[in-house]
């Protein structure tokens, strides 16, 4: 049986991921600097005899990290680690450049030093900035935020290190993901938990935004494919085709949810740097691997309130707050 490391796995994303993995049999090892999730934002099963969990921190146990890949045979490492959050990176852009410039592109150096290693490193949209048109997964890079800027690094290191032959790594990057189990401070999530409890949502620039959100187990499938398949050095874009404006997201929600729109938002500034749209060519990914997302916007929403209205008890109001970690 292959042995897949996944670090960062108590991010929403990579949770879904390791369930994946755990479905096809695969042993999973887990890495990350937190303890591990209450079970209402765990997509995986804890206690699946074919997954491990170590607490190490990317910024502090690389070595270590290293020694467990060496120790366990790995022959995947999937990386979700990072310092994600776009409006809180203008706050403190020190630690986001510490994970995301530093010790990113630090353990992918260390990483190459081991053979037979399939790295996927999971990317962002992020990195083009603002883009109106479909871009191709070569589109130049042009960040607008402090987070952006840092998740720019390690991507660049990739190609230099690929050329040179040293690692065999692809890349994932995803549009707005969303499902059940996300962090309750994401859009979808915040506004569902907000309306139950009858707070009003924040629209920032009056939620004039564009996005495309794609369910989770459509980015879990791709990155699966891209991780055995892929081509060595290449990024795959993983997107829908259809787009929404934040302001109608929430509208969407508040329809399913039998609420008046206009009783539940408030508008507020817009973010700094924030960008209006991002438009991912996808062509690349479905020709190349077979992959086409199979869950609607209107019915992932559908079960992320069934999602809710299992776990309700659980769900706090204040997991629709982002609390930094350094």
């Amino acid at each position: 049986m292959k042995k897949v490391l996944v670090i960062g796995c108590n991010s929403f994303s990579a949770s879904s991921f390791i369930n994946y993995l755990l479905n096809k049999k695969y042993i999973v090892i887990g890495v990350s600097r937190s303890h591990q999730k209450k079970s209402c934002y765990c997509i995986h099963n804890k206690k699946d005899e074919n997954f491990r969990f170590r607490k190490l921190d990317l910024n502090k146990d690389i070595k270590k990290i290293i020694q467990i890949i060496k120790n366990n045979n790995i022959k995947f490492v999937i990386n979700y680690a990072s310092q994600s959050m776009v409006a809180e990176s203008w706050l403190y852009p020190q630690d986001w450049f510490k994970t995301n410039s530093f010790s990113i592109p630090y353990f992918y150096n260390e990483l190459s030093k081991i053979k037979n290693i399939r790295l996927v490193h999971i990317s962002t949209p992020e990195v083009y900035g603002n883009t109106k048109n479909k871009v191709k997964e070569d589109q130049n890079f042009n960040p607008s935020t402090p987070y952006a800027v840092s998740r720019c690094t390690a991507d660049t290191f990739l190609k230099i290190l690929s050329k040179q032959k040293k690692i065999n790594f692809v890349s994932v990057r995803a549009a707005n993901v969303y499902g059940e189990g996300q962090d309750g401070y994401r859009i979808i999530p915040k506004t569902i938990i907000n309306l139950n409890k009858n707070i009003p949502i924040e629209l920032h620039g009056g939620g004039n935004s564009t996005r495309s959100f794609i369910h989770i187990s459509d980015v879990s499938e791709a990155t699966f494919k891209v991780m055995l398949k892929g081509k060595n050095g290449e990024t795959y874009h993983v997107s829908n085709e259809s787009y929404i404006t934040i302001k109608n997201l929430v509208k969407l929600i508040c329809k399913k949810l039998k609420v008046p729109f206009e009783k539940n938002i408030k508008f507020a500034k817009e973010r700094v740097g924030k960008d209006y749209f991002y438009k991912l060519d996808t062509s690349k990914l479905k020709n190349e691997l077979n992959w086409t997302p199979k869950i609607k916007l209107n019915d992932g929403i559908i079960k992320m309130i069934n999602w809710y209205n299992k776990n309700y008890k659980q769900i706090d109001l204040k997991d629709t707050k982002y609390k930094h970690k350094k």
